[in-house]
């Protein structure tokens, strides 16, 4: 080693560093997805991208069993795998001229014309800045956004538009290895059993806002708090616990950092949704929970806000979700969940593991969504809905990567379902590029879409984040346009 060289530059250094690269070039293409090592969340469970394809399950799906699944201790880590970056980039990420010119600006589409009235009054006296005028909206889907992927653009977008009110809600621990949320501080330890509505599932239909009940006897515990670093979700005021108040229900402990402990009851006369609310100055706070034993203590989940004008995002994802497990819930329950969360908009975006089925009932499936579109419009009463379709989804055909043609016929389904059943619609599939582009999105560099031919990179996430939340903006901005026009014209038919 020469004498200018550093000591951490030498022979050994640079033999792990080629090591490094050579385990790294299997992520840079689909092809070489059998040389990869390390599963990365957008890759399949098996390797070999282009191998057989995974057994599809059956159609319909058989029931899970009932039931409660052990949880282990677990972490809100962030990875160049499924996080955003900490820091402002721009609106739409750097990408390859290619791909860019093929997205397509697709407008919300609304047959009734005032779908979204409800979500944009709410979102105009918080854009007034009015007190008290908070906007939450709710994001169900599937893997995409319970690794927070859209959801978490959606977030710092609308945010950084119309002001920050807090990071929303955040289930009790992990539930699924891939679960993650951005610009916020979250873990779990101790003993926490879970039961989801993609199983096990829990047999009196309670799943709470996010579709999982935890439940703890004691020595469960979760953290949450603002992020520490970067330029997003740095403060906090309000910690909102969602719970169950049943029988027999045991204590929980909550602590703010610098503060004596409080505790509260979950025992009641019946099973009732309910929410413990816990102040803190805002910045940068955090809140440790136990569960304290003397019987059963049923969690659903911590939403993080800030007592100010403003706009808060729920992702609220599953892994390996499809719409009907809502079917699941208890339908009074999910009335309360969704009375105590007061949304002015429910995104609902599933489809990805539909188009899994080896079978899929297009007629049965056209009449199960519109009938939960109907349910859902009913259980998150003065709240919008917006169906948002699947991402395009590719699999290798004849030699190459085509898009699977039941993506198609979702995509068609879920826009009749949405403009027959008064509510809105946006089409992901069509502004990614439309048939082939995640094909396109796998091949550009840098990465958009996995090498599973299913999910975006964060990078890509962010594309359709970006393009969600313009949409969204541009909608509003039209409506409030016209609104004024017409306060500007009754007030010129006034008489004086």
């Amino acid at each position: 080693m020469s004498a200018s060289e550093h000591p951490m530059v030498g022979k050994t250094t640079r033999t792990l560093l080629v090591m490094l690269a050579a385990l790294a070039m299997p992520y840079a293409s689909p092809r070489l997805g059998a040389l990869r090592i390390v599963r990365a969340p957008w890759d399949p469970a098996a390797p070999g991208a282009e191998g057989p394809a995974a057994e599809a399950p059956a159609s319909p799906p058989v029931p899970p069993a009932a039931g409660e699944q052990a949880l282990p201790a677990s972490e809100n880590a962030p990875t160049v795998n499924n996080a955003l970056s900490a820091e402002p980039g721009p609106t739409l990420p750097n990408i390859d001229p290619g791909v860019r010119a093929t997205l397509r600006t697709v407008s919300i589409e609304d047959a009734t014309g005032h779908a979204l009235d409800p979500f944009f009054a709410r979102l105009g006296r918080t854009d007034r800045r009015e007190a008290g005028a908070v906007t939450r909206i709710l994001h169900y889907g599937d893997s995409t956004i319970a690794s927070d992927y859209v959801s978490g653009t959606m977030r710092r977008r609308l945010q950084a538009r119309f002001g920050d009110t807090g990071h929303g809600f955040i289930l009790i621990a992990n539930p699924w290895e891939w679960y993650f949320h951005n610009d916020v501080l979250h873990a779990s330890d101790g003993e926490w059993t879970a039961s989801r509505l993609a199983g096990p599932t829990a047999p009196d239909g309670r799943y709470g806002l996010g579709g999982v009940s935890f439940t703890s006897y004691g020595g469960g515990v979760a953290w949450f708090g603002a992020a520490t670093r970067g330029e997003y979700g740095r403060k906090v005021s309000r910690f909102d616990v969602y719970y169950l108040e049943q029988p027999g229900g045991g204590d929980v402990e909550l602590t703010l950092r610098g503060a004596p402990a409080e505790r509260f009851s979950t025992r009641g006369d019946a099973k009732v949704s309910r929410v413990h609310s816990l102040h803190a100055p805002d910045g940068d706070s955090r809140l440790t929970l136990r569960a304290m034993g003397g019987g059963p203590v049923r969690l659903f989940g911590v939403a993080l806000e800030r007592d100010q004008p403003g706009v808060v995002y729920d992702a609220l994802g599953s892994h390996a979700a499809m719409a009907v497990y809502w079917q699941r819930q208890d339908r009074a329950h999910w009335r309360e969940q969704l009375a105590l969360r007061d949304p002015a908009l429910v995104v609902f975006q599933y489809g990805t593991n539909e188009s899994d089925l080896a079978k899929l009932d297009r007629d049965a499936y056209e009449r199960a969504l519109g009938d939960l579109v109907d349910e859902l419009r009913e259980a998150a009463a003065g709240a919008s809905v917006l169906v948002v379709t699947p991402l395009d989804r590719a699999e290798y055909r004849g030699g190459r990567v085509a898009t699977k043609p039941v993506i198609l016929d979702l995509v068609a389904i879920q826009r009749r379902v949405a403009l027959t059943h008064g509510v809105a619609f946006w089409s992901t599939f069509e502004a990614m590029g439309g048939e082939g582009s995640m094909a396109r999105w796998t091949k550009t560099r840098p990465q958009l879409a996995g090498g599973d031919l299913t999910h975006p990179t964060p990078l890509g996430a962010e594309v359709i984040g970006d393009m969600l939340s313009d949409a969204l903006v541009a909608a509003y901005e039209k409506w409030e346009r016209e609104i004024s026009q017409e306060d500007q014209k009754i007030g010129k038919e006034k008489p004086f």
